[in-house]
């Protein structure tokens, strides 16, 4: 007589639930397998209790469950073997609250992930509900457990790569479907905009309904742009999406952009008639690029061109340098890497030897663990009680290959850079109302509306005599 649980296990697989593809106001939904959400590595635990698996209507509560479920279960599992993740970093299982209150707004604080609802206009806004969101939340806790070093790096360009990583992951867990890559094919081709470039479109709708010029005109954010590297500290604290701020997810669009723009070009690179199959190979080829710049790159303020020349490094390593040229051409483009940086990789073909270009090729050791500087900050000068802020910044410091050697030699002062990258990102947190004051901020100061204490993904808790800024979360970049 057969087992018990293998008949389970193919009623199981005869069952089919619909779920977005990539947003409510995307592509159509579509019928998928049933994920299970408790298979290792990487577990979710969703809070409440579980509807039984079938084809809901969308609209509905077992729709938004098992949409979000799905989109879940599709993004960790591309993730893991690629980063190499057996657990995150809370534990084995990531709790996950679908409908976490009235907001517009999701977020991960390294105990969850938690989504919202927002009635706008007299649509009901569930932010769990996108796969591009889901997937852009599920991305910082990926990250988070692959590079816990970023969680509180206070430097704009850290907040903002994790940022862009997040957005990255929700591109690459589209592609996973073979619908969304015979769609986005031919606009990756042609390096247009596409319904996989703009992430988030109703929770953009929503946020857009409330302020015009918050999100862009047609998503939250869209991943083709125009956006090329300025120096946070030249950027004002905001602006409208149309321009770039020193805010951590409006600088995300930079790397962002590059990265969709990446796709473009290593496409380009694998066939000059690609098919699908040529994108889902590219978009696995990118996120490997991705995670082993990220395990090497060391936490400085100039993170988006120490990830982009690591990448560059691990084109070399991998691929033996396959696609150095849309790499190379697309960093240089975009201003995160200085031209004069990969001038002498790009006429050369295959790996570098030792010596290449008169600068040697350092093999991988392994590395010590990061050294922290404590920044010391005047209270005052943020609204604060009077008082010393001390703010733990990385001073990191690891092997490297050709590309990126010039470029950590150009300069010589780190703890100076540190300081001042520290002290930029702590101005726009506070200029962003990013920041929980707690017993150190003055007593107008603490009188905020929910959603806006939610928007703090920052506090200030106290050290003896003085104050220390601590990291609580990473959001969507909703209101």
């Amino acid at each position: 007589m057969p087992a018990k649980p293998a008949t389970r296990t193919r009623r199981r697989e005869s069952i089919t639930i619909r779920a977005w593809q990539d947003d409510p106001m995307g592509l159509p939904a579509i019928a998928r397998p049933v994920p299970d959400i408790s298979k290792p590595p990487l577990k979710f635990k969703i809070k409440g209790a579980s509807p039984a698996a079938a084809s809901y209507d969308t609209g509905t509560a077992g729709f938004r469950y098992w949409a979000a479920a799905e989109a879940l279960r599709r993004g960790a599992d591309f993730w893991a073997p690629i980063l190499g993740l057996k657990r995150w970093q809370p534990g084995v299982t990531l709790a996950v609250g679908l409908d976490e209150g009235d907001d517009l707004n999701a977020y991960y604080d390294r105990h969850e992930l938690a989504f919202f609802h927002h009635v706008v206009k007299g649509q009901r806004v569930f932010s769990g509900e996108s796969p591009d969101v889901v997937c852009h939340e599920m991305g910082h806790a990926c990250l988070d457990a692959h590079q816990p070093a970023l969680w509180d790096a206070p430097f704009v360009e850290a907040g903002a790569f994790h940022e862009a990583f997040g957005d990255i992951s929700a591109l690459l867990s589209a592609l996973q479907l073979s619908s969304v890559r015979t769609v986005a094919l031919p606009a990756l081709r042609a390096d247009q905009a596409s319904v996989l470039s703009r992430l988030a479109e109703q929770l953009g709708w929503g946020v857009r309904q409330l302020d015009p010029r918050a999100v862009d005109r047609d998503c939250l954010r869209n991943a083709w742009n125009a956006f090329r590297y300025a120096d946070p500290e030249t950027l004002p604290d905001t602006a409208p999406a149309t321009r770039l701020a020193a805010e951590v997810h409006s600088f995300s669009r930079v790397f962002t952009g590059a990265f969709h723009e990446l796709l473009s070009g290593m496409l380009a690179i694998r066939s000059k008639t690609p098919r699908p199959a040529d994108l889902l190979a590219v978009a696995v080829d990118a996120a490997r690029l991705l995670a082993d710049a990220t395990a090497d790159a060391p936490v400085q303020p100039d993170y988006f061109a120490q990830v982009a020349t690591h990448m560059i490094d691990a084109d070399t390593t991998r691929f033996g340098g396959r696609y150095r040229a849309a790499l190379t051409r697309t960093f240089v483009k975009r201003e995160i890497v200085p031209a004069e940086v990969v001038r002498p990789l790009v006429r050369h073909r295959g790996r570098i030897g030792r010596d290449a270009f008169g600068i040697a090729v350092v093999p991988k050791t392994r590395a010590a663990p990061p050294r922290r500087h404590t920044v010391t900050l005047r209270a005052r000068e943020f609204g604060l009680v009077a008082g010393t802020l001390l703010v733990e910044a990385p001073l990191e410091g690891k092997t490297f290959l050709m590309a990126s050697a010039s470029l950590m030699h150009r300069h010589s002062d780190r703890v100076a850079r540190v300081e001042r990258a520290t002290h930029r990102f702590v101005r726009m947190l506070f200029a962003q109302r990013r920041v929980d004051p707690g017993a150190a901020g003055k007593r107008a100061a603490r009188r905020l509306a929910l959603h806006e204490r939610r928007r703090q993904t920052h506090a200030i808790v106290r050290a003896g005599r003085d104050f220390r800024l601590v990291r609580r979360k990473f959001d969507c970049g909703g209101l």
